[in-house]
């Protein structure tokens, strides 16, 4: 796993080094327009789109897709995560445009609660792991480190329903 992946502990930040890892530091990009073109910008290379297009046609929804890409990159200290809240939605129109003017039939997100976030992970992985060598290029790369991303997310898995409304706390 990549340095910049690794997930922290609770309570790490304050028994380890100072801004020891990239999301510790000031982020490179901080202007949403800014991360809106570098996103764009890494997707439309030819190597990269190639394989995005064939992890929406495995069946990786292009909301998933685009979250896991600004996961990394804020794992990786590219952008904050307020950044990546708000270019997040451009990012997947992007991405769902290249798919329409390629003629992808995809979908644009998981139904809810169906499938489970373990078999979610498990969907993305396997779109990186049908990759054919041939391929393992920058794309592989790109979609590799979002599925990781993906993975370092917790798990949640409840069978109970939590009450709902104003005061449900």
């Amino acid at each position: 796993m990549t340095e910049a992946l690794r997930a922290a502990i609770p309570g790490q930040s304050l028994t380890d080094t100072p801004k020891n890892y990239p999301w510790e530091r000031p982020a490179e990009i901080a202007d949403p327009n800014d991360a809106v073109k570098y996103h764009i910008d890494r997707i439309s290379e030819e190597d990269v789109i190639d394989n995005v297009l064939d992890a929406l046609e495995f069946g990786v929804p292009a909301k998933t897709l685009s979250e896991a890409m600004m996961t990394g990159a804020v794992a990786s200290g590219i952008h904050n995560i307020d950044v990546s809240l708000i270019i997040e939605p451009i990012v997947r129109d992007f991405i769902m445009k290249a798919a329409d003017m390629a003629g992808i039939e995809y979908k644009e997100m998981f139904e809810p609660d169906k499938p489970s976030m373990a078999e979610r992970v498990s969907i993305f992985a396997d779109a990186v792991e049908a990759t054919p060598e041939a391929e393992m290029d920058k794309g592989y790369e790109v979609l590799k480190e979002a599925s990781e991303s993906m993975q370092q997310e917790p798990v949640e898995e409840t069978t109970e329903e939590k009450p709902k409304g104003l005061m449900a706390r």
